[in-house]
């Protein structure tokens, strides 16, 4: 029975890893049948370090690791999709641990990719999944990994997305799920999480909380080349949320947006419609899992006003929060629709 602290100096074995990766590019949408060729290739170079301090997240965690990958891809239809290059950053959450039988782990990144090849109405019109360079990404990989002493092998099967959530269109997105092999080098070997059991006298020795949350938000995106050429239009939101805490690392939340969506009001005709039909109102619920000083959110909404109604009456939303000691914090996300982006939420938010 002790007290936690909440955000105690990261120390624990670093490792180094080189992955092999193969696998497939998923079309999930009809249209992009024609863009799968030949079979998907990747390398990954991973650094991270397990954090054994002994503080909250460490042991909520039960010792995770932390740390940064880069990944030179190919999706199999050089010409048209062309290689990318990715940096991301990643927690690594242990599922089992044993020295004797290896470690299963789940690991959650997300960060930013170049890729070569972009839609070109001229030079690569069949590149109807990705409308820019430069593209957020996202990975969830499940691995195993046994450990020699500071070596280690693994395998394992991962998935990860790139898409820019309609700042440019087209914005269809490259999927991808590969399977990899693993050879790594740990300058410590890895440590078994093996403390007894805790319980926390006080939340606020974990995280700094507060019931009321207020965010402004902030968006460019692109309508599909129809009726008008693509280009750039604002979109600017007021958010409220109640929070309650579950647990010390989830929160369940409820809040309504209030939304000001330009390319609403140029979606179905050469001429905008009025201006206050770009408005919407709708009610958001979700939840929030704090790691370290990042949160992780996602939930539902639902419109009570949406006159234009490009996307229909249901919308859902994910992103992280990343917080400072005081009480301002700033936020990525992507705001959708039934799965279908429509922009990408930059948010400045603030907690009473």
């Amino acid at each position: 029975m002790f007290q936690l602290k909440g955000h105690a100096q990261l120390e624990g074995p670093f490792s180094m890893s080189l992955s092999p990766k193969t696998g497939l590019l998923m079309a999930h949408r009809e249209t992009m049948h024609h863009l799968v060729k030949g079979r998907p290739n990747a390398l990954e170079l991973e650094f991270s370090r397990q954090d054994t301090s002994k503080g909250a997240y460490s042991q909520i965690y039960k010792y995770p690791s932390r740390g940064g990958s880069f990944i030179l891809q190919d999706y199999g239809n050089r010409e048209v999709l062309g290689a990318s290059l990715t940096f991301f950053r990643f927690t690594k959450y242990p599922i089992y641990q044993s020295k004797k039988w290896g470690f299963i782990d789940f690991r959650l990144g997300q960060g930013l990719s170049y890729i070569s090849e972009k839609y070109d109405k001229y030079s690569n019109k069949k590149n109807i999944a990705i409308g820019s360079h430069i593209n957020g990404f996202v990975n969830l990989q499940f691995s195993w990994t046994k450990h020699f002493n500071k070596f280690f092998v693994g395998a394992g099967i991962d998935f990860s997305h790139i898409s820019n959530s309609s700042l440019k269109s087209p914005n269809q997105g490259l999927n991808t799920l590969t399977t990899f092999a693993t050879l790594g080098y740990s300058f410590y070997e890895r440590q078994v999480y093996d403390q007894p059991k805790f319980s926390i006298d006080s939340i606020e020795t974990v995280r700094n909380f507060s019931k009321w949350h207020f965010q402004f938000v902030f968006s460019l995106k692109q309508n599909l080349a129809d009726h008008l050429a693509p280009r750039n239009f604002g979109v600017a939101a007021l958010q409220g949320l109640y929070r309650k805490r579950l647990t010390p690392v989830w929160d369940t939340e409820f809040g309504v947006d209030l939304v000001y969506n330009e390319a609403n009001r140029w979606f179905y005709d050469v001429t905008p419609e009025p201006i206050y039909e770009g408005f919407l109102i709708g009610g958001y619920s979700g939840m929030a899992l704090s790691v370290y000083k990042t949160q992780i959110y996602f939930g539902l909404g639902l419109y009570a006003l949406n006159l234009i109604n490009p996307a229909g009456w249901i919308y859902n939303r994910i992103g992280i929060r990343f917080k400072g000691d005081g009480p301002w914090d700033f936020s990525i996300g992507i705001k959708a629709h039934i799965g279908v982006a429509d922009y990408l939420e930059w948010g400045l938010g603030y907690s009473l």
